[in-house]
């Protein structure tokens, strides 16, 4: 069968259907961020509050809470929540989630505590309204899908390239979950056998190499070792706050240590998308996350020529590697997404 073959029909939940607006929040390691998404994309009543993860679970549940409140207080003050009526909530959560029961499971950066919460169970409880909860890859998919990039593509992949790398894939029109729900963690695609260990117990995956937090370390360990004086000064005028925009800083500024680990990072995202279109041939690889936003056409050019290259030829000729458009609204826009899809719209 062929992509013209295909019946065809709607790839998401038409949402313009939806009959009402969604709390959507969206669950961060540094920040939790809450707001109203309606149905044409809207987002109103914005809340961003810090993520007390060295406080316990307790604690971000709370906060969690709080700032769905807050959103529901502004939106119920206005003509149009006096008379409109709020169907949902909508949550992005970092992975490993279990979405069927709403539970987050494992997440790396909410302190090490936070292990198998029933956050959609708290919320619910708390707000009287249902909840969907999904990993916020998968999320960040839904809102391409529907208000970004992807608009219109029945298969595509997304990856964020930020502190972490995810990812999430969509195959003829739906999310690719697997029996556990934890389909489409990209960043632990292998690409280097003898490479630099990863955070999850693996050698040389994606996220060891390209991921901002890999950037950092490598910076980290060139100033220590001697290889760059200019890194060795910005790791000690920035202290914990060194970080990759540091590493491409230095590159700009003509350093060779940082020059390769650069490179080393963009070879690596290059070679994953190869891997990408050889597995799954998409239409599109859409990329997201801070890290893969300013760097722009610096990371994504080498992924296209990488692809066109040594991608089989056949999906290569087919498939578009393209920035992802909706930033970091993107959890945001993809919960609205996320409940529509819970409640079959």
């Amino acid at each position: 069968m062929t992509a013209d073959d295909r019946t065809p029909g709607p790839v998401w939940p038409t949402v313009a259907s939806l009959p009402g607006a969604v709390l959507a929040l969206d669950l961060g390691g540094t920040q939790i961020r809450a707001a109203v998404a309606l149905a044409d994309g809207t987002l109103r009543h914005r809340t961003a509050v810090r993520t007390p993860s060295s406080d316990g679970p307790d604690a971000v549940v709370g906060a969690c809470i709080r700032a769905l409140e807050d959103v529901r207080r502004s939106f119920e003050a206005t003509p149009t929540g006096a008379n409109g009526r709020l169907i949902g909530i909508g949550i992005s959560s970092p992975g490993p989630v279990d979405p069927f029961r709403g539970v987050v499971v494992d997440p790396p950066n909410l302190g090490p505590d936070f292990r198998d919460v029933p956050l959609a169970a708290h919320i619910d409880g708390a707000l009287g309204l249902p909840v969907a909860l999904d990993r916020d890859t998968q999320v960040a998919a839904m809102g391409e899908g529907v208000f970004g990039a992807a608009r219109g593509a029945r298969d595509f992949v997304y990856v964020t390239v930020s502190t972490g790398i995810g990812g999430a894939i969509v195959a003829d029109g739906r999310l690719l979950r697997g029996p556990d729900g934890g389909a489409g963690e990209l960043g632990h695609l292998l690409v280097d056998r003898s490479g630099p260990a990863c955070g999850c117990g693996g050698v040389g995956h994606l996220e060891a190499i390209a991921s901002g937090s890999a950037i950092a370390r490598a910076g980290r360990a060139a100033a220590a070792s001697g290889e760059s004086a200019l890194l060795a000064r910005l790791v000690a005028a920035e202290g914990p706050g060194f970080g990759a925009p540091h590493v491409a800083a230095a590159e700009d500024a003509g350093d060779p240590a940082a020059s390769r680990i650069m490179d080393d990072a963009r070879d690596a995202f290059a070679s994953s998308c190869i891997a990408i279109v050889d597995v799954f041939n998409p239409e599109l690889i859409v990329v997201g996350g801070s890290l893969a936003r300013g760097q722009g056409e610096r990371w994504l050019g080498p992924a296209r020529d990488a692809v066109s290259r040594r991608a089989f030829r056949l999906a290569a000729r087919r498939v578009r590697v393209v920035p992802s458009q909706l930033g970091d609204d993107v959890g945001l826009l993809g919960a609205i997404v996320l409940v529509g899809s819970r409640a079959g719209g």
